[in-house]
């Protein structure tokens, strides 16, 4: 006799460019459709990702179409939604889409609750989420497991109450083959961008939000130009901040040499173009898909000695960290790497060999499915 597939319903806010909803996507895309039953649902219509997500074959694709953030009736929606499609498992992203849905599946008698943490969305809030983040955390009392992206979220989730006995890590996972750029799409960037061969770029993948710290990166490339005038700085991403941030960059004389690219749907082709990938956050993170990312072309990674990013980065072998705040720590190991090309040309190779081996998309997937069959084991 067959075994019976498990219903999984994920659910998260709004399919925008993100980290979070990268891996988001990557797993409901990796999951055996074999062994699951997949349901996606979204908070909200829109954002650069919903095309593809709604495009995955053997997935069921709702969008409650939420009008406003006062709109509590999503609560009833998403419990009618557990009962009717006799869901098993349930696994929310982020904050509200968390409150939305564990409340529902405690009510409902869910038989598993798994809670996805990213620890680094707490710690910079608006107040209009702080009574949704209350109340998740005692929620999450009620989960049967709680899975963060790192060690330093495992820490994290401890300070908060959690009990390490249901904490279990879960790595970020890298679609390599996603990764492999287009060798015309990079010529045409590199021409339209006015690249010359030899033109080192130094960038930083990242939302120009105030938790990555841009600030920093502008401080540190004026520093760089510096010693090196002709380099080219690209900020891949776009946010809040980013009025602010071309501003500085006019007011540190360096607007000509910083290149805002704004959100791009397919980031490879940029990243190999740049000699060095920074990312100065200057607040705890989980597992830094950006780093991973970068590291998986081969690129050498300067990241601040913060949460995740010690994880990811192996000091001195795949790349460097430096402090955060600390402008002239990151020019200055910008500047090694750049004046030291075979270097870090080994920290790249080094980096590149460590995300094939340790966090590849099909590990990620399966230590997911693991847990899934697992908890429905013990439930």
């Amino acid at each position: 006799m067959k075994n019976k597939k498990s219903t999984v319903m994920f659910t998260i806010n709004k399919l925008i460019i993100g980290g979070a909803e990268q891996q988001f996507l990557e797993l409901v895309k990796g999951l055996d459709k074999n062994r699951f039953n997949t349901i996606v649902v979204t908070l909200y219509p829109g954002g650069e990702l919903e095309e593809e997500v709604k495009n995955i074959p053997g997935i069921e694709y709702i969008c409650l179409n939420r009008k406003s953030k006062y709109n509590i009736f999503t609560l009833f929606t998403i419990f009618r939604l557990l009962r009717k499609n006799k869901v098993d498992i349930i696994q929310p992203f982020l904050t509200p889409a968390t409150f939305f849905t564990l409340l529902p599946a405690v009510i409902n008698g869910t038989r598993v609750k798994i809670v996805t943490e990213r620890g680094s969305m707490r710690r910079i809030i608006s107040k209009g989420y702080s009574f949704y983040l209350r109340i998740e955390d005692m929620l999450t009392r009620f989960a049967d497991m709680v899975i963060p992206n790192s060690k330093s979220g495992k820490d994290y989730l401890i300070t908060r109450g959690i009990k390490a006995s249901h904490i279990t890590v879960v790595y970020n996972g890298i679609n390599i083959q996603r990764l492999i750029p287009n060798s015309a799409d990079i010529k045409r960037i590199r021409d339209t961008l006015g690249l010359t061969g030899n033109t080192k770029v130094v960038g930083i993948s990242a939302s120009l939000t105030a938790l990555k710290d841009h600030d920093t990166f502008l401080r540190a490339a004026q520093i760089v130009s510096g010693t090196i005038p002709k380099v080219k700085y690209f900020i891949l991403g776009d946010g809040p901040l980013r009025q602010e941030l071309e501003t500085l960059a006019r007011e540190l004389g360096i607007e000509s040499r910083v290149l805002f690219l704004g959100n791009q749907t397919e980031v490879s082709p940029y990243l190999s173009l740049l000699d060095v990938v920074c990312l100065s956050s200057n607040q705890p993170e989980g597992c830094s898909n950006a780093i991973l990312e970068a590291m998986a072309l081969g690129k050498p990674v300067v990241a601040t000695r913060v949460g995740g990013n010690v994880e990811l980065v192996e000091d001195g072998k795949t790349g460097l960290l430096v402090p955060i705040q600390d402008p002239k720590a990151l020019a200055d190991a910008i500047l090694s790497l750049l004046n030291n090309p075979e270097q870090a040309r080994e920290m790249g190779k080094q980096g590149k060999d460590r995300v094939a081996k340790d966090f590849s998309l099909e590990r990620m997937v399966r230590d997911y499915e693991a847990i899934y069959e697992e908890a429905m084991k013990t439930k």
